[in-house]
């Protein structure tokens, strides 16, 4: 049973990003598509695309999961075109057009969904499953699985892999296969006596965490919301941002009635992170700072090229990010940890 479908695709700030976000929007998809055509109508296994969820203030997106009597599959789509390897350690690679280099670990990244999932639901089990002889059961002793699902193109070097890794990694074509070698005979299980969620407490699971994500969908596009209110009032001001970007004299004007970036003893103390350069020729000098449609951004002046200030942050990785401009001084917070650092500081002000 398909509980929510696959999130259409909402695109990126920059060429490089939406390009790599289109691809693995796409393979999202596909796992979807075979997922659906395989548990569409299956009324005991329950499909979840695209669950956000989040407790005690961390936040995360689960691509697919799946819901079945006897625990939870949390399944991690990657596109890759080219091969992969895994080492001994769990560390992954690919190749592309011909070169290696180490990619995180979707496997891993599932792992930490699986925690926070784990830790939302505990918080809520009142809620979820019932009491048996008066005492309330966990979710804890429930089986929890974790899968990646990979391009069906990409070539698994699987005799390099741990055991372990293999048996969790798999081609989307085959996806489905392993599901249901994981779920096991329904009915059979059942006799056998197997912990299991009864049909009212799947329900129950599958509704909580579908009002969870919508409540956490609401917020996300209030804060959006509030950010397009911010840039309406800098077009009311300046002009469409469409049409030209906002270059430094407007932002400089629009900072002007703040305290100098050199005044400020909290801006002076951050060191400033090399974290832009140009995505085209990779200069990290000839950079001026703009305004535009997406935000902050560098422009080369040795290519002309154009990159985003929103780079990942270096303390968690995550790739949502705000960028704020005092002075010559272009400050980051990223959205999850809360870190704070000078991406960018504009020489000659």
């Amino acid at each position: 049973m398909i509980l929510k479908d696959k999130d259409a695709y909402s695109g990126a700030d920059d060429c490089d990003t939406d390009t790599r976000g289109f691809y693995g929007h796409k393979q999202e998809q596909d796992v979807a598509f075979h997922l659906r055509r395989e548990f569409g109508e299956h009324d005991q296994i329950h499909i979840i695309n695209d669950l956000r969820i989040e407790y005690q203030s961390e936040r995360a997106q689960i691509d697919h999961l799946v819901i079945h009597p006897f625990g939870f599959i949390i399944i991690e789509s990657k596109s890759i075109v080219g091969e992969v390897k895994v080492n001994a350690e769990g560390e992954w690679s690919r190749s592309y057009k011909g070169a290696w280099a180490g990619i995180p670990s979707p496997l891993r990244q599932a792992e930490l969904q699986k925690k926070l999932l784990h830790r939302l639901m505990s918080a809520n089990i009142e809620q979820l499953v019932a009491k048996v002889l008066g005492i309330q059961t966990q979710v804890g002793g429930r089986d929890w699985q974790e899968i990646c699902a990979v391009s069906s193109t990409a070539i698994l070097h699987r005799d390099k892999m741990p055991k372990s890794v293999s048996k969790q990694v798999v081609k989307t074509e085959f996806l489905v296969k392993k599901v249901r070698e994981i779920v096991g005979n329904i009915p059979l299980a059942i006799l056998k006596t197997k912990p299991r969620f009864s049909k009212r407490e799947l329900q129950n699971i599958s509704n909580f965490l579908l009002s969870h994500t919508d409540q956490l969908r609401t917020v996300q596009n209030i804060e959006k919301t509030c950010s397009h209110v911010v840039e309406e009032a800098l077009v009311t001001a300046y002009g469409p941002m469409n049409a030209a970007p906002i270059h430094e004299e407007a932002t400089a004007s629009l900072a002007s009635s703040q305290p100098a970036a050199s005044d400020s003893p909290a801006v002076q103390a951050m060191p400033a992170v090399d974290l832009v350069s140009c995505k085209s020729c990779g200069e990290t000098e000839q950079l001026n700072g703009l305004y535009g449609q997406y935000g902050y951004y560098v422009k080369c002046r040795s290519c002309g090229a154009n990159t985003s200030m929103k780079q990942p942050c270096p303390s968690c990785g995550w790739k949502s990010v705000k960028v704020t401009k005092d002075g010559p001084n272009y400050t980051a917070t990223c959205r999850k940890c809360e870190h704070q650092y000078l991406v960018f500081r504009q020489g000659g002000e």
